[in-house]
């Protein structure tokens, strides 16, 4: 597995912690599959994604609006 954090990538092994940084721009991918457990320390991942899931492409090309976001959900 690949966590990609802004410009780089870590290659993760099974029993791997990594932590995301606040304000950093990260993904994952694991070509072959696999699972992640995630923890969230505020415990409002859903309704950052709620949120996500009501923009349109015009506002995921707002920086500021990403920007602001971000910091509200980012801890």
């Amino acid at each position: 597995m690949g966590l990609i954090f802004d410009d780089e990538t870590i290659t993760c092994l099974p029993g791997d912690t990594v932590t995301a940084p606040p304000n950093v721009w990260h993904a994952a991918s694991c070509k072959k599959g696999g699972k992640m457990l995630s923890i969230f320390k505020n415990g409002q991942f859903d309704l950052y994604l709620k949120r996500l899931s009501k923009m349109s492409d015009s506002d995921f090309a707002d920086v500021d609006l990403m920007k602001s976001t971000s910091t509200e959900f980012d801890i």
